[in-house]
């Protein structure tokens, strides 16, 4: 390696820009480094600490985190190579606070990353903007996740490190009950994190550390269900704090009618929804509804609120899912908006009889390709993959046919293309129709 130019030093660690000359190209080492007095044992701990950080970040593969390239942890001092940054989001933040009016594109890429480490029981600990790397993918910014500094991993005994080495800034990012006792670590204390980087780019107030944020504005609810003091009255995953954030910034076209304002009236409030609501509500989709009305009610239409509606009455909520398919498959998105509308499809999904599924199968591999967002695109190949059922299988080669071989061809390839998979790694009903 020859060493460029230091880039960024830490408590515990360098990053230096580096030629590697058994990759051929420029690259970030993060090398350990004691940049602070310590014990001996803490030292110890410090040192295991960054080993679990490169093992756990090397283990992961995922377009929202950052990849380790190659490490080397018998080295001294040991260290790890990750590809080189456009930018950082604090440094973006500065310059322009609503990143040009494409901050839901980044928290999208951030809940993407922690949706796929909280699946493992993975926790950040210290997200913060600083941690938040910026890539630039086909001349457009990508967010990434880094600095698993203070990673914790449910089943780890090394979780009982100390807080020593969190980075300048932390504490307006931390979660009060990781500050008091980093072991306490859940999904909910990221989501407290992620508010507070939410409000970086769109708050009002000044914020004070380890507490609620409590302001007016569109996105007072969501800033303060991210940080409440007790972490179970937080939003209970990330992503369920982008599905709130779509029903704020969705703003549909056209002019609607005095009955879809009625149903949109129902679908914002708390109020749990009826059986006889939601008949009125499945007939009001199918048959009088136009795209205007369609637009602004499924902008509306929350993951609790499918939820609710799967409860009272399946039969309703196939038939609402249909057209919500439908209108995910045949509508163009802002491109920020296609990770939190495919959760509510997912949401759909997951209760479907076998002709919502391969509805809401298609509305994925569409709206994904169409829009190239590797999070939906991810979404179709895991839900095709080699295990998928075979009657599910059977039935969504059948809907290949009637939406036309060709387009699915296309859509395929796209998606081999964009993030990187086989269609031997799909089912293999679906290899054979393909």
């Amino acid at each position: 390696m020859d060493f460029i130019a230091r880039i960024g030093q830490g408590g515990f660690g360098n990053v230096d820009l580096i030629f590697d000359h058994e990759l051929g190209y420029e690259c970030a080492r993060k090398q350990f480094s004691q940049n602070q007095a310590l014990t001996p044992e803490l030292l110890r701990n410090v040192k295991k600490r960054f080993s679990k950080e490169v093992k756990v970040q090397s283990a992961i593969s995922h377009p929202n985190i950052v990849p380790v390239l190659r490490s080397d942890l018998a080295h001294e001092p040991p260290y790890y190579l990750m590809p080189l940054a456009s930018s950082t989001l604090d440094k973006e933040i500065l310059k322009d606070r609503t990143l040009d009016g494409s901050f839901v594109s980044a928290i999208s890429d951030i809940v993407a990353a922690l949706e796929e480490m909280h699946s493992m029981e993975i926790y950040h600990r210290d997200l913060k903007p600083q941690n938040v790397l910026q890539f630039q993918r086909n001349g457009s910014p990508v967010y990434a996740v880094s600095d698993f500094g203070l990673i914790s991993m449910k089943e780890s005994t090394l979780s009982e490190l100390t807080h020593t080495g969190m980075g300048k800034g932390s504490d307006y990012y931390t979660a009060p009950e990781i500050h008091a006792d980093l072991r306490r670590a859940s999904p909910r204390s990221d989501v407290y994190s992620l508010g507070c980087i939410l409000h970086d780019m769109i708050g009002i107030e000044p914020r004070i550390p380890f507490n609620e944020i409590k302001e007016a504005g569109s996105f007072s609810a969501v800033l303060a269900g991210c940080t409440k003091a007790n972490p179970s009255k937080r939003f209970p995953s990330a992503k369920s704090v982008l599905d709130a954030i779509l029903t704020i910034e969705f703003e549909p076209e056209g002019t609607i009618s005095e009955a879809s304002e009625d149903y949109l009236t129902a679908l914002v409030s708390d109020d749990v929804l009826s059986q006889d609501f939601c008949a009125r509500f499945a007939d009001y989709l199918e048959f009088n509804a136009e795209k205007a009305d369609i637009n602004a009610i499924f902008g509306k239409l929350t993951v609790g609120k499918i939820n609710n509606i799967w409860e009272v009455d399946a039969l309703l909520a196939n038939r609402i899912g249909l057209v919500f398919a439908e209108w995910v498959k045949s509508t163009s998105f802002n491109f920020d908006f296609c990770d939190a509308i495919a959760n509510r499809v997912e949401a759909f999904y997951q209760n479907a009889d076998l002709e919502l599924k391969v509805d809401c199968l298609m509305a994925f591999l569409v709206m994904g390709t169409s829009h190239n967002r590797w999070y939906v695109e991810r979404k179709f190949a895991r839900m095709c993959a080699l295990d998928m059922d075979d009657n599910v299988a059977k039935r969504l080669i059948i809907k290949f046919h009637i939406e036309g071989i060709d387009l699915v061809r296309s859509c395929i390839a796209h998606l081999e293309s964009s993030i990187g998979i086989s269609r031997s790694q799909l089912h293999t009903k679906i290899q054979s129709a393909l």
